[in-house]
């Protein structure tokens, strides 16, 4: 998923990954503790999903779960910035602290259509 929350987001104070192709960058049952932007390079999610540069890895399962679900493992050389869950959840509470409620709400249903299709 590409999102311009992230793109206003300043991510240089967040610790940084460089993999080479072929390197596992996700694996299931990782806890959902960070979310993982995809700064450069191509990853391929064993659901199918293909992510490029500027991409947020298994999104709605950050948002959605305690653990994440797909492994996820690099096309190309990538490079990663792991955000915690606590800056993310701060971001979005800033305006209005049920932000937060709502977006993990959306992202379990969403999941939930998409395994009962």
């Amino acid at each position: 998923m590409r999102s311009n929350f992230f793109s206003g987001l300043s991510l240089a104070a967040y610790p940084r990954q460089k993999l080479g192709a072929r390197a596992k960058v996700m694996e299931a049952g990782e806890p959902t503790d960070r979310v993982i932007f995809l700064q450069s390079g191509t990853a391929r999610g064993a659901d199918g999903v293909v992510y490029r540069g500027g991409h947020v890895l298994n999104f709605a399962e950050f948002f959605a779960q305690s653990n994440y679900d797909t492994a996820i493992t690099a096309q190309k050389d990538c490079v990663l910035i792991h955000i915690p869950r606590t800056a993310i959840r701060d971001m979005l509470c800033a305006e209005n602290p049920l932000t937060w409620t709502l977006a993990r709400t959306v992202a379990a249903e969403t999941m939930a259509l998409a395994e009962g299709a």
